[in-house]
């Protein structure tokens, strides 16, 4: 008896569809990627998939199929794997252009420019800056509110304002705090009385 051991048979893997397709029903998927094969002639996309019928009305399947919105979804999904897989084709024939010095210099530069801007695109860069002024006024009054907040004793107002500062930072608060309850006032809820 001799060992003569059999080697598993390796299968490739069978390619994955994307998200849209997989939705689909299956012979609607089929049509989908008989599209391709059809450039774009969606009855003869859909007698390829298995769908029978008078030309007419073959049309009028077509129409119906490829308006709804997850075939339309899936030919989308379709086509860009489609311009993936051509990219080293399009890149092959636009180098062709570039090497032919028997093209005109203006489909050359083109080619040129088409293949720069791919691998090097122009890149903006915008700068904000947002600048807000405060008034002294305005400054020294949330410099009054902070010291408060923090509990400071009465030399850090003297040492920040001075005496006769402290009186005027205080007349400031006051307004403005005077604007707020008359803001407020006029926001209150009014009770309409009207004559019978």
């Amino acid at each position: 008896m001799t060992d003569t051991a059999v080697a598993p048979v390796r299968q490739d893997p069978a390619p994955e569809l994307g998200p849209a397709m997989r939705v689909l029903p299956p012979r609607w998927a089929k049509a989908v990627t008989a599209l391709f094969h059809t450039n774009g002639n969606r009855t003869k996309a859909l007698r390829i998939a298995g769908y029978k019928g008078k030309p007419n009305s073959m049309f009028v399947m077509a129409s119906r199929i490829f308006a709804d919105d997850r075939v339309r979804a899936a030919v989308k999904e379709v086509a860009s794997q489609q311009i993936d897989i051509a990219e080293p084709e399009m890149l092959a024939a636009t180098l062709a252009i570039i090497r032919d010095i028997k093209e005109p210099a203006r489909d050359r530069l083109r080619a040129v420019s088409m293949i720069w801007d791919r691998a090097n695109p122009v890149i903006t860069k915008h700068k904000l800056e947002v600048e807000h002024h405060l008034s002294t006024d305005e400054r020294d009054m949330q410099h009054y509110r902070a010291l408060q907040r923090l509990g400071a004793p009465q030399e850090a107002f003297i040492n920040r304002f001075g005496h006769a500062g402290i009186a005027r930072v205080q007349a400031l608060i006051a307004i403005e705090d005077a604007k707020h309850r008359t803001a407020g006032a006029i926001d209150a809820d009014y009770e309409d009385v009207s004559d019978e």
